[in-house]
């Protein structure tokens, strides 16, 4: 495997600015990305559209194997030098499930959620990333943001 096509959607702020930050990581497979709005889609990747990539992220290899949803996004941190070992976690029996809820959650959601990511800068949104696990001095939980 020598290439991973992500395909996301070009009008979703948050797509956009998760496919800037997946194209700043180191990669051990790169990572090219094709947003959904590309006019040439159909062309490249004959019957996508009966996979409503609209609806989850999609991953495509040069191969030919294809992820969906949660395994697709387990697959792009794969490909990353810094996340491989979070994306064998994120694969184990114990914690797929969580992981495909996560994804439900936010593709179902990514459209407020781009909302908010609009309306906020990447430092802003990584401020208040950082603060959600900053622990309470008191009861050592995570405090609400």
């Amino acid at each position: 495997m020598k290439t991973l096509y992500v395909l996301y959607d070009g009008k979703c702020e948050i797509c956009r600015r998760l496919r800037v930050w997946l194209g700043q990581q180191i990669a051990y497979v790169p990572l090219a990305f094709i947003p959904l709005q590309a006019p040439d889609l159909e062309r490249r990747f004959p019957g996508i559209r009966e996979l409503h990539p609209e609806e989850e992220l999609l991953v495509i290899s040069d191969e030919g194997e294809l992820w969906q949803g949660a395994r697709a996004w387990i697959t792009c941190l794969w490909a990353l030098k810094e996340y491989r070992e979070w994306s064998q976690r994120l694969a184990h029996p114990a914690l797929l499930p969580f992981s495909r809820r996560a994804c439900a959650l936010i593709s179902e959601n990514r459209h407020a959620l781009s909302g908010w990511f609009e309306r906020h800068s990447t430092i802003e949104v990584g401020e208040k990333l950082a603060a959600l696990s900053e622990p309470c001095k008191s009861t050592g939980y995570c405090r609400p943001v």
